[in-house]
């Protein structure tokens, strides 16, 4: 709402079952805010011009299968911006990310 300066999120957890939907962001799991944090701030990327987006820790909450999809799906955005950098900061394990000339 902007006159009220206020964002209302909507989040449908399940792509396929509209009943997943939630307006309560709170009665997300850790894992599930966090894969939601990802997503807004990613969408939000997009509109702003800035030469780096740093990620601190975003993995910290998701189970091993949404941080594989987290880990691939910002890195084939981070590739699709070539003049942005991106830099991914993580205690987690990386070696089975696939090596690539984009990836530093």
């Amino acid at each position: 709402n902007h006159k009220e300066k206020t964002l209302d999120l909507i989040v449908q957890k399940d792509g396929k079952d509209k009943k997943t939907k939630t307006h309560d962001v709170k009665a997300l799991s850790g894992g599930e805010r966090s894969y939601t944090t990802l997503a807004l701030l990613l969408a939000l990327g997009e509109c702003l011009e800035t030469p780096f987006r740093v990620m601190d820790e975003f993995d910290v909450f998701l189970d091993p299968v949404a941080r594989r999809i987290a880990l691939q799906t910002m890195i084939e955005v981070a590739k699709t911006f070539e003049h942005r950098q991106f830099i991914f900061i993580t205690p987690q394990d990386l070696s089975n990310i696939k090596t690539d000339p984009k990836l530093k």
